[in-house]
């Protein structure tokens, strides 16, 4: 018989034995990597793990990563929804569909408003009520690879790797003033900090700044996810975009000895291209494009939202529903796709 239920708190190891099953990209175990997100991610509790047991064995499972987004100027209550897998003789059988429904009604009542998941299965979750939000990404490559395609002040900026003891307070206000201006960014606080810095490499990841007279002015941060290199977030000071390209620029150099090249991926092949959000920063667009750094925008749709309770989205983002206005409208009027920004240092 199966049985739904939360995760108990002793359940820990049974959940990655689960979990263990994913096959997954770029060399992890399911246990491994989905450890980071039950033992490094300070929001996680045993409550916000929904399971299906059959036979005292765990078969399926949902996870909620309670978050905050901005969201039409306002932080909005949001409920990611991650840690989705289900043992391949249980599929189909409709198991992970009622824990995801279980999982919505629990967000409901928790006063999380507005669901966010991202996925590539869009007709699945689609039939479960979540909408794809399709953004976009940008895909940075060097014009000329191998090629003096710096700045003449590039020589000039001093820059090195983040050190969290003497730079996590400049950066946590960078990113404030930075992100603060992006709709659909998590806002963070210091569980959700912790969380991005614990879990942004995979496993390791890049995390370089700029500075000025020893202050960090800029920064950026990179990983290898699937396979590609990503830019999972950064940041800058409103007079900063010369640093900030500097960064990018030197994130897309391919180098001798390079910690997140493989051996199926060396340097020169990871690095000839970048995928980052959409930049929304036309100042750091001139200065890439001063640094030779080409730019092009591609379709991403695998953000997914569905709206839990629509007055209460309303209420939380300060308006009210219009005459005639469904949750998809009001939530198109607050989040307007194009405009959606989400950093994968933010990920689960």
């Amino acid at each position: 018989m199966l049985h739904v239920r939360t995760l108990r708190p002793s359940e820990r190891e049974a959940l990655l034995d689960l979990l263990d099953g994913w096959e997954l990209p770029d060399g992890w175990r399911g246990r491994t990597f989905f450890r980071r997100y039950v033992e490094e991610d300070p929001t996680f509790a045993a409550e916000n793990v929904w399971v299906a047991e059959r036979d005292s064995r765990l078969v399926s499972c949902v996870q909620i990563f309670p978050r905050r987004l901005r969201i039409g100027g306002h932080a909005v209550p949001v409920g990611g929804i991650g840690s989705v897998f289900t043992r391949p003789e249980e599929r189909a059988s409709g198991v992970a569909s009622g824990l995801l429904e279980r999982a919505a009604n629990a967000m409901r009542e928790r006063g999380m408003p507005l669901s966010l998941l991202f996925a590539s299965r869009f007709d699945f979750y689609g039939r479960l009520g979540w909408t794809s939000w399709p953004g976009s990404r940008t895909l940075l490559r060097l014009a000329a690879p191998g090629a003096a395609a710096r700045d003449d002040d590039d020589e000039r900026i001093e820059r090195r790797t983040f050190d969290a003891t003497c730079d996590l307070a400049t950066i946590r206000r960078i990113h404030e003033i930075y992100t603060g201006k992006r709709h659909g960014t998590v806002v963070r606080d210091d569980a959700c900090w912790k969380a991005a810095l614990r879990n942004g490499g995979n496993p390791n990841e890049e995390f370089v700044v700029a500075l000025r007279s020893g202050v960090p002015v800029a920064y950026a941060r990179a990983a290898v996810i699937s396979g590609f290199l990503v830019l999972t977030e950064f940041g800058r000071e409103p007079d900063a975009a010369t640093e900030l390209a500097a960064l990018v620029h030197d994130i897309l150099t391919p180098r001798a000895a390079d910690p997140l090249a493989r051996t199926d991926r060396p340097s020169s092949a990871l690095r000839a291209l970048g995928v980052a959000p959409p930049l929304f920063d036309p100042a750091l667009t001139a200065a890439l494009h001063t640094r030779a750094v080409s730019l092009d925008a591609i379709a991403d749709p695998n953000a997914m939202f569905r709206v839990l309770d629509a007055p209460g989205l309303a209420a939380a983002a300060g308006t009210q529903l219009g005459p005639g206005e469904d949750a998809a409208a009001l939530l198109r009027r607050l989040l307007p796709p194009a405009c959606f920004s989400h950093w994968l240092a933010d990920r689960f």
